[in-house]
């Protein structure tokens, strides 16, 4: 395992070559070009699929074969996103002997470029130096940032795959996410009547003072142990000499069952439409963004992947979590998925950092969950 991985100096380098290529959401061309590049050199077959079409992105998601990949039996994937949530054009990374991080102007894009990286080390080192392996595959998708739209477009269905590796959480190694919300976003539209705010006031009826009753009659934020609520923006009016006729709020509900969910978003639109009546009129819509997933302690992937962590040093640590990630797209097509703790720590931000242990022990489960006797 160890032995077949580089220095953890030529790790850095690898993580900041790629780090310093800037490719945001569905414009990963750049990073797609060099991951490419960097996979058939090493002898990976790489395909691209349509999904820049699709999505009207620059690049699809990128499939990548180690040559003995056998596409008739059944494999396991190891994923991570190719884009970052904002530029890394100017990124300016300062390493010392602990850590890496940005100069604090830019964000440092560990999220994910470190997973990103340990898997473009771990493929190719697995093409040079042949050995027993478990059948798998590496996938790395585009748009993730932006709303899991890489993941979703995947076609996974022509694969046997039995289950998939997520390398994307900014937890620590030894960090897993076991469950996992979804998220379903609703969009509401007030629809009152127009009419001059001074000479004809009693004319109309405010869309706005409508949407106002509307949202104070909702119970917001941490609903309970399992859900949350939110309302996050609020657009209407066009003038401040006219009574507003339409005002459209959008919003979202996230909870551990799908269920607990549709029940939500139904008291919601309840709760909206009691406020409006008999003034004015609602348009009220849902959308699921991501599905929410429970992965069984005894599911085989758990299993495996608990075993992995103890023989490379990490104690198993399974988690709640309520964000999203590509593992949810992959369980809600039927495909068990697990997002991994890699470390890139207080993503998003201009102080993410990166513990450089925490590099090298991603690096090792990796290679650990891919050993023929794992």
């Amino acid at each position: 395992m160890v032995a077949n991985m580089s220095s953890t100096a030529e790790m850095i380098d690898l993580f900041l070559r790629l780090a310093t290529i800037d490719s945001t959401s569905l414009d990963e061309r750049r990073i797609a070009d060099e991951v490419t590049r960097l996979f058939r050199s090493a002898g990976v077959r790489v395909v691209e699929d349509g999904s820049a079409s699709i999505l009207g992105g620059t690049a699809g998601n990128l499939f990548c074969y180690p040559p003995h990949f056998r596409p008739d039996r059944p494999s396991i994937v190891l994923t991570s996103h190719l884009d970052t949530v904002k530029s890394t054009a100017k990124l300016k990374p300062v390493v010392d002997a602990t850590s890496i991080r940005s100069d604090g102007t830019t964000i440092l894009g560990g999220d994910n470029r470190l997973g990103l990286s340990v898997l473009v080390r771990l493929l190719t080192e697995v093409a040079k130096h042949r050995g027993a392996y478990r059948n798998f595959f590496v996938l790395c998708t585009v748009g993730e940032e932006t709303g899991l739209f890489g993941a979703g477009t995947a076609d996974l269905a022509s694969h046997q795959t039995d289950c998939a590796y997520v390398f994307d959480c900014s937890k620590r190694p030894g960090t897993y996410i076991r469950e996992s919300v979804g998220l379903h976003t609703f969009t509401a539209q007030f629809i009152g009547k127009t009419a001059h705010s001074g000479v004809a006031p009693e004319e109309g009826v405010s869309a706005i003072q409508l949407a106002s009753r509307a949202i104070a009659s909702l119970q917001l934020g941490r609903i309970d142990a399992e859900t949350t609520a939110n309302v996050g923006k609020i657009v209407g009016g066009e003038a401040i000499n006219a009574i507003p006729e339409k005002v459209t709020i959008e919003g979202e509900v996230r909870s551990y069952t799908s269920s607990r969910i549709a029940g939500e978003l139904g008291r919601i639109e309840r709760s909206l439409r009691s406020s409006v009546d008999p003034a004015g009129r609602l348009a009220f819509t849902t959308k699921s963004d991501f599905e929410p997933y429970i992965l069984s302690p005894g599911a085989p992937m758990i299993i495996r992947l608990e075993r992995a962590m103890r023989a490379v040093g990490l104690e198993p640590h399974p988690i709640r979590y309520t964000g999203g990630s590509d593992a949810n797209k992959y369980n809600a097509k039927g495909i068990p998925a697990v997002n991994l703790g890699i470390g890139a720590q207080k993503p998003h931000s201009n102080e993410e950092f990166v513990l450089i242990e925490d590099l090298v022990k991603t690096s090792e489960l990796a290679w650990e969950l891919i050993r023929d006797d794992a």
